[in-house]
């Protein structure tokens, strides 16, 4: 599966965007992803070094109505006090999502525990799910449009790494340093769904 992997290159700018949007219970400065869609833009903390969250699962439904969204970016990038990372779709809204952490990421469609794997060869000491729907990471070709594996190398956030595209569901398990407070929230044009790991 080493094959899978893809480079991670920096970028830099302020997109200028309004504070994010938090949702009920549990805030992006981002490194880019060298994959098509838009160009990768840096997004500022609301609350620099500030994660008022907590270690529980956090959930946000579609918006009724929602057209299946398609993934364009993955990145990660380091603020004060927390890590960040930020999933961006094409369209108008950010489809509906669950952020929690696990004890095992599970390939869908083959079954296959990719836990060790998003861990090095071991489970990480926290593990992170996140499952988006109705989403997309494949272009009408079968083409990917974001990376399936993103290796920042931040405090909190280790390694993310997609576990599944399929019929609508798009996952991926995050390998964090450990199972820290996180905050999650959504930012709009382009729609973002944004979390913050404390360490």
């Amino acid at each position: 599966m080493a094959g899978v992997f893809l480079a991670l290159a920096a970028a830099c700018g302020d997109d200028g965007d309004d504070e994010p949007t938090p949702t009920p219970g549990n805030t992006e400065s981002a490194q880019s992803s060298p994959t098509p869609g838009p160009t990768p833009t840096v997004e500022t903390a609301a609350t620099p070094g500030a994660v008022s969250g907590n270690q529980d699962p956090v959930e946000g439904a579609a918006p009724d109505g929602i057209e299946q969204a398609t993934i364009v970016n993955v990145r990660a990038a380091a603020q004060t006090g927390f890590d960040r990372i930020v999933f961006e779709f094409s369209g108008t809204q950010v489809p509906g999502y669950r952020v929690e952490y696990a004890d095992a990421a599970i390939a869908c469609g083959s079954g296959e525990d990719l836990t060790a794997f998003i861990g090095d060869g071991t489970a990480p000491p926290g593990l992170m799910l996140v499952r988006m729907e109705p989403a997309v990471a494949h272009d009408d070709a079968g083409q990917p449009t974001a990376v399936r594996s993103l290796r920042p190398g931040l405090t909190a956030i280790v390694h993310a790494f997609r576990t599944c595209d399929f019929e609508g569901v798009v996952a991926y398990g995050i390998a964090v340093s450990g199972e820290q407070p996180f905050h999650v929230s959504t930012l709009e044009s382009p729609p973002r769904l944004v979390i913050d790991v404390a360490y």
